[in-house]
């Protein structure tokens, strides 16, 4: 679920814009709407629950730039992506690198456009709400292997899994040092050395730890002394998922 706060006066038009996009998609929430600056200040501090603002820069008693300004100061928990709404181009120019902009809508455009970017916004959040679950869940199972949380080596094995799991391509495992490692060490800017020896390290550390009994039957081991490898872990925890 998307939650959107439209920040615009002009009632007629955001009357329009609201039926339109709660006719499209039952994943887009108007959460609220605010007709100035001061009231979109005032909303964000209550409500934590908002994603994403969209922000006319022409309103009274607090225009859209000083309403980015003041924002800039508070000290938000969350602080929503922000897509500016506005028809005024001279407007726009002075805040087109602003950091708390995410983009930019120009009032003339079809809302059919503007759904289409709403919708995208949705997408995204979606894919990142079931990134974080599939995240805790790969750090469930390795913690209860052994695995140290806190080592360089358990995070970078978490994101071959992660990477992995996203390509959907599981023949990829094969090529895990060649592909996968090589991956996670552009992210991070690691030498593949670099990002093997620590998988490596906090593997080892896992084993040394950990009773050999519940790696035998985690891994379905037949022999109590068999020592998982980074490519047994990552494939067993694959399919776990």
């Amino acid at each position: 679920m998307l939650n959107v706060l439209i920040a615009d006066d002009n009632i007629y038009y955001v009357k329009s814009l609201v039926n339109f996009v709660i006719g499209k998609n039952s994943n887009i929430k108007i959460s609220n709407i605010a007709s100035n600056g001061l009231e979109v200040l005032t909303t964000l501090k209550k409500n934590k629950q908002i994603d994403l603002v969209l922000l006319d820069l022409k309103m009274p008693k607090l225009n859209g730039i000083e309403t980015l300004n003041k924002l800039s100061t508070m000290d938000l928990d969350k602080y929503p992506n922000i897509i500016v709404l506005s028809g005024e181009n001279r407007f726009i120019d002075k805040i087109r690198n602003h950091p708390l902009v995410t983009d930019f809508i120009n009032k003339s455009d079809d809302m059919i456009d503007i759904y289409h970017r709403l919708r995208d916004f949705e997408k995204e959040l979606a894919y990142s709400n079931i990134k974080d679950e599939l995240s805790k869940k790969i750090s469930f199972e390795l913690i209860s292997i052994g695995y140290n949380p806190s080592h360089l080596g358990t995070q970078y094995i978490k994101e071959c899994i992660l990477e992995l799991y996203e390509s959907q391509n599981r023949e990829l495992i094969r090529n895990l040092e060649s592909y996968v490692y090589k991956k996670i060490a552009c992210m991070h800017n690691k030498s593949l050395l670099n990002i093997k020896s620590n998988i490596m390290k906090a593997t080892n550390f896992m084993y040394a730890e950990t009773d050999m009994t519940l790696l035998k039957n985690y891994f379905h081991f037949s022999d109590d002394k068999r020592k998982p490898t980074p490519k047994m872990v990552i494939s067993t925890v694959l399919n776990k998922l």
